[in-house]
């Protein structure tokens, strides 16, 4: 049931809005004026009517996230996002550093995969981009177990034996000696990077500093449309969403 204070997605096949049942009347684009009492003690799941339109009433999901988030920087997409846990075999009560927050997108599916036990440390050199990531993160309702910080990732932090580090940085070969220092033996870096030529030299500098089971991936997504005349591809799937680099921790990296 949904209750006061809860965020809500008000959902159809042209649109999704996110609103938050605050027992307020809000303005809400594109709908007009919203009581929002009226969703108190609805399952999630239903179905109402709003001005000419029907939505069906839904939690907020990772899924869906980049319909409604709150855009700063980029957002990572959510295969992208789910191939990064994968690499790097994050599970329940792990420890993570992020670099770089964006705009929350994958520090939420780091703090689901982490759950209650695990911590990730998010570290974000722009205030304003983890203000974004942190409303995001928080509407999700993924905040418990995250450390945000403004600072840098490249920096001499003091997490140490952190299971995976994971960055979206301009500049990823600038953090492998701190990670090489945080991570435990058998660790996983990971860079997410959207050109090759960032590849290259992530790529080149993890093998000069002793990373091994070094892989290299570019990931494409390809959406369908389905209807009773035929199957065709989505004209607006974005296909290409990136590269992702990544490596062990073993003895002898720096440390």
């Amino acid at each position: 049931m949904i209750s006061q204070g809860d965020w809500i997605i008000l959902w159809n096949p042209d649109s999704a809005e996110l609103l938050n049942v605050s027992g307020e009347t809000k303005r809400v684009p594109g709908l007009g004026i919203v009581d929002t009492k009226r969703f108190v003690g609805m399952p999630y799941g239903s179905s109402i009517d709003l001005g000419r339109q029907s939505y069906h009433v839904l939690r907020p999901s990772l899924r869906q996230a980049p319909e409604f988030m709150r855009r700063g920087p980029q957002i990572i997409q959510p295969i992208m996002t789910s191939v990064i846990i994968h690499k790097c075999d994050i599970k329940s009560g792990d420890r993570i550093v992020e670099g770089g927050a964006g705009s929350g997108m994958l520090t939420a599916a780091l703090l689901r995969a982490v759950g209650d036990r695990g911590r990730v440390y998010t570290y974000e050199k722009v205030e304003e981009h983890l203000e974004v990531a942190r409303f995001n993160v928080e509407t999700l309702g993924f905040g418990a177990s995250w450390v945000p910080r403004v600072g840098d990732v490249t920096g001499d932090l003091e997490e140490r034996d952190m299971d995976a580090f994971v960055v979206d940085i301009p500049q990823p070969w600038d953090a492998l000696e701190t990670a090489g220092r945080v991570l435990r033996g058998g660790g996983a870096f990971l860079a997410y990077v959207p050109t090759t030529n960032q590849v290259e030299r992530t790529h080149n500098a993890m093998r000069a500093l002793g990373f091994q089971d070094l892989e290299c991936s570019e990931i494409i997504e390809r959406t369908m449309v389905v209807n009773d005349g035929g199957i065709r591809p989505s004209f607006k799937g974005l296909g290409h969403n990136g590269y992702i680099i990544r490596g062990t921790k073993t003895v002898g990296n720096p440390a």
